[in-house]
C-alpha cells in the first residue's frame, strides 16, 4: 500500500468511529432532547454518553475483524458494503450483550432503532465514498517471479480493477497483457511512486527468490514477498517469538473467542434440543428395543480431534451377533433391522450424538468422524486426510449439506472437510445447520 492509500485508509477508520458515537447520541438528542421519536422520558445524559464509549470500542474491533480496512484493492464496493453491514450487526449484538449484563436500567428501543438506521446510513455513504477515492489513486506494481502465488495474486489483484502491473520479471508464459522485461533500474523506481515490488516463487526455485530479495531490501520500494504455502492446506498463522517470525502451517485460522460461542452455542442449542424431542427419542427407543434383540444404543470408538478416539453413539440400527460382520453397510444389507432402515435413511439414528456434543467429544457442525482403522487406510490414501482432525468432528458438516454423505466419494468429503476448516466462522455454522434443516435429513446414500 503506498502512503497515500495508506493515510486515506486511517483516515476513514477516524471518520468510522465519528459517526458510530456522533450517531449514537443523535439518535439520544432526538428522542429525548428534540422529542422526534414521542418521548416524554426523563434519562441521563452521562449515562447514555458512557454507553456510546462502549459501543465505540465494540464497534472498533468488530470493523477490524470485519476487514474493513486495509484490503481494498481485491474488494469490489458490493463486498466492501456487505463487510460493513456484517461489522456493523456484530457490533451491535456484541454491545447489546455487554449493556445487558452491565447495567439493570433499559435502554430505550426507538433510540437503539434510530441509531441503526443513522449508522448504517453514514457508514455505507462513506464507504462508497472512500471506495471512490481510493480506486482513483494511482496503485502501480512491479512483479518478479512466475510461481503459482504471484500468478493467483495478479489474478486477483486485476480483478479489483485498481492495479496496474508496471513491469513484470521472469513472468510466466502463459500471463498475457504485460510488460514482459529481463530487468529494471530499481533505483529509478524509487522515483516513480511504486505501490510496491511483489517477488513470488514457487518452492523449487526459493534460491532465485531469495537473490532478488537481497537486492530489494537495500531499498526504500515497498517489498512484498509471497511464500509458497501450497501445503498449508487449511491455513497458517505468522507469529513472533522473540523477534523470529515462525510460520504455524496448517493452522486453523478460527479465533478461540469464535472456538467459545462455538461450544457455547453447541452445548444451548443441543441441552434445549434435547428437551424438546424427548418424546421422539422415547419412542424410537422402545422401536428399537421392541423390534429386535440388543441393546438400544450403539457406541463406536471414532477418531476426534488431535487424533483423540472416542465412542459415538447411534440409535442401534443392524442385528447383533455373529450375523453382524464388519464393513461398511451396502444397499438392501442384511444385517439392517426393519426400524433401522427406517431411522438410518431419515438420520434419526444420529440423534444420540447430540449427547457426544454435550460432554465435548463433538460439535454440531464440523467434518465427520471416521472409525480409526479406516483413519489409517485413508491417510495413506488421500492427501491432506488427517489434517481434518484438527478440528472437532461434527453432526452435520460441509460436506453433508453438499451432497457428499453415505456411499460417496471420500476424497471430496475431505476436500469439502479441509475447505470448511479453512474457512470456519461462526456464521457458516449457522448456515451449515440452516442447510441441513433446509435439504433434509433423508440421505438416498444411507443404506
Amino acid at each position: 500500500m503506498n502512503k497515500k492509500l495508506k493515510n486515506l485508509d486511517y483516515f476513514q477508520r477516524f471518520i468510522d468511529l465519528w459517526i458510530v458515537l456522533g450517531s449514537w447520541m443523535l439518535a439520544y438528542f432526538m428522542k429525548f432532547e428534540w422529542k422526534l421519536l414521542g418521548s416524554s422520558e426523563v434519562v441521563s445524559f452521562e449515562r447514555y454518553l458512557g454507553y456510546g464509549f462502549l459501543l465505540l470500542v465494540v464497534s472498533m474491533v468488530a470493523f477490524k475483524n470485519s476487514r474493513l480496512y486495509g484490503d481494498f484493492n481485491n474488494n469490489s464496493l458490493v463486498k466492501t458494503i456487505m463487510r460493513q453491514l456484517k461489522g456493523n450487526a456484530i457490533a451491535f449484538i456484541v454491545f447489546m450483550v455487554l449493556a445487558f449484563f452491565s447495567s439493570s436500567e433499559r435502554i430505550s428501543r426507538m433510540h437503539l432503532v434510530a441509531y441503526v438506521l443513522i449508522s448504517t446510513t453514514l457508514l455505507i455513504i462513506t464507504k462508497i465514498i472512500f471506495h471512490n477515492l481510493m480506486s482513483k489513486l494511482s496503485n502501480t506494481y512491479v512483479f518478479i517471479g512466475n510461481g503459482h502465488v504471484i500468478c493467483d495474486y495478479y489474478e486477483n489483484l486485476v480483478k479489483g480493477g485498481k492495479a496496474k502491473v508496471l513491469y513484470w520479471i521472469d513472468a510466466p508464459s502463459d500471463i498475457e497483457g504485460v510488460n514482459r522485461v529481463d530487468t529494471v533500474d530499481f533505483a529509478k523506481l524509487e522515483k516513480e511512486q511504486v505501490a510496491s515490488v511483489i517477488v513470488g516463487y514457487d518452492n523449487k526455485d526459493i534460491n532465485t527468490a531469495y537473490e532478488y530479495l537481497e537486492k530489494l531490501s537495500e531499498l526504500i520500494i515497498p517489498l512484498v514477498f509471497l511464500p509458497d504455502l501450497k501445503f498449508a492446506r487449511v491455513g497458517y498463522s505468522l507469529k513472533d517469538f522473540k523477534g523470529q517470525p515462525v510460520f504455524h502451517i496448517n493452522d486453523p485460522s478460527a479465533k478461540p473467542l469464535g472456538m467459545l460461542f462455538k461450544r457455547v452455542f453447541d452445548i444451548l442449542s443441543c441441552g434445549i434440543g434435547m428437551l424438546l424431542i424427548s418424546p421422539i427419542l422415547l419412542t424410537i427407543a422402545a422401536l428399537v428395543k421392541f423390534t429386535s434383540k440388543g441393546p438400544i444404543f450403539y457406541g463406536q470408538v471414532r477418531m476426534g480431534v488431535d487424533g483423540r478416539e472416542f465412542k459415538m453413539w447411534k440409535f442401534r440400527s443392524m442385528v447383533v451377533g455373529d450375523a453382524n460382520s464388519e464393513g461398511w453397510t451396502v444397499k438392501d444389507d442384511p444385517r439392517v433391522t426393519r426400524i433401522g432402515k427406517f431411522i438410518r435413511k431419515t438420520s434419526i439414528d444420529e440423534l444420540p450424538q447430540l449427547w457426544n456434543v454435550v460432554v465435548g467429544d463433538m460439535s454440531l457442525v464440523g467434518p465427520r468422524p471416521e472409525r480409526p482403522v479406516y483413519v489409517e487406510k485413508f491417510r495413506a490414501e488421500i492427501p491432506g486426510y488427517m489434517i481434518r482432525h484438527k478440528f472437532k468432528a461434527g453432526i452435520t458438516g460441509w460436506a453433508q449439506v453438499n451432497g457428499w454423505r453415505g456411499d460417496t466419494s471420500i476424497e471430496k468429503r475431505i476436500e469439502c472437510d479441509l475447505w470448511y476448516i479453512k474457512n470456519w466462522s461462526f456464521w457458516l455454522d449457522i448456515s451449515i445447520i440452516f442447510l441441513t434443516f433446509w435439504k433434509g435429513f433423508v440421505n438416498k446414500n444411507a443404506y
